[in-house]
């Protein structure tokens, strides 16, 4: 199933403006004088342009009202740092209705757009939504289409990241291949059989194809091999090709740990970080979940970018 987001607002075009300026929205195409499809987000957003006063359903008597109002339904927006992006939304013409507020899972505003619609600006803490479950959500089943490795790039995909005193991350060899494989192949299995796409020679290719020992490491916990991530210089910045945590593991908050130091080796050499991702698979949650936001979509892939963290001066 996929999800559209549909806005009604009185203006299109001081909409359109609107939501490029406050959240970094893009204007993708016009369908037609009175919609515009935003992207930039994990999912499409369609504003509609319809006028106050007029009838929202023909069964209901209600009509469209743009004054501040309520409704069950509303946009939570995930971002990196709530201050800065309230501050932005708010410049952009925004109203804040209640300043960050800190709870166990993260913090958040809330605040209404120009046309009172309500909209909760939130930035994931820790484990995010997670702390409020009973156990981890499973770290992602599905990783990165391999991309060639520009040979120009300056930057460094630093083998220093590491979790915690039982976790631990080493080298990997040419030799691991096959054991990489086989725990890839583990790893992918559920989500791939769920989409009908499991085909064990296809993910060891894909592997094969992008595999450079250099830029890979071994997730180690307690001395076991328990996953790998692959990192690797792309451009201006680092792609994620690959992060897999085996089954048995799953649900300790490995991933999110390694994702998380991932994310701050990247910010201390203030480059981005790209990935992609298996439609359907759990791993897309669990990317947005860490501030990556959707930047293309084909039929079987989803690719993501977490902006670079501006150095400090």
């Amino acid at each position: 199933m996929q999800i559209l987001v549909n806005i009604d607002v009185p203006d299109l075009e001081h909409a359109v403006d609107f939501y490029q300026r406050a959240f970094g929205l893009t204007l993708n195409r016009r369908l037609g004088p009175a919609a515009a499809e935003m992207l930039g987000a994990s999912a499409p957003i369609y504003l509609l342009e319809k006028a106050a006063g007029t009838a929202a359903t023909s069964k209901t008597g209600l009509s469209r009202d743009y004054a501040r109002h309520w409704t069950p339904v509303h946009l939570d927006v995930v971002v990196q740092d709530v201050d800065q992006a309230v501050q932005q939304a708010v410049a952009a013409g925004a109203r804040l209705e209640d300043p960050p507020a800190t709870h166990a899972w993260g913090r958040i505003a809330h605040l209404a757009d120009p046309y009172g619609h309500g909209i909760c600006i939130l930035q994931f803490l820790g484990r995010g939504y997670d702390e409020l479950a009973d156990a981890d959500a499973r770290v992602p089943a599905g990783a990165a289409t391999p991309a060639a490795l520009n040979a120009s790039a300056s930057v460094t995909a630093s083998a220093s990241v590491t979790a915690s005193a039982s976790v631990q991350t080493r080298d990997v060899t040419e030799g691991d291949f096959d054991a990489l494989a086989n725990l890839r192949i583990d790893a992918m299995r559920e989500s791939l059989e769920r989409l009908g796409r499991f085909d064990p020679e296809r993910a060891r290719k894909r592997l094969r194809d992008a595999f450079r020992p250099a830029n890979t490491w071994w997730i180690e916990q307690d001395g076991e091999r328990v996953g790998f991530y692959a990192l690797r210089p792309d451009g201006a910045g680092l792609r994620l090709d690959h992060l897999y945590v085996t089954p048995a593991a799953q649900g300790r908050g490995l991933g999110g740990e390694i994702m998380r130091r991932i994310l701050q080796e990247a910010d201390r050499q203030g480059l981005a970080v790209t990935v992609g991702a298996l439609r359907g698979s759990d791993s897309n949650r669990f990317y947005l979940r860490h501030g990556f936001v959707q930047t293309a979509q084909s039929e079987w892939d989803i690719d993501y970018l977490r902006p670079a963290a501006p150095l400090p001066r």
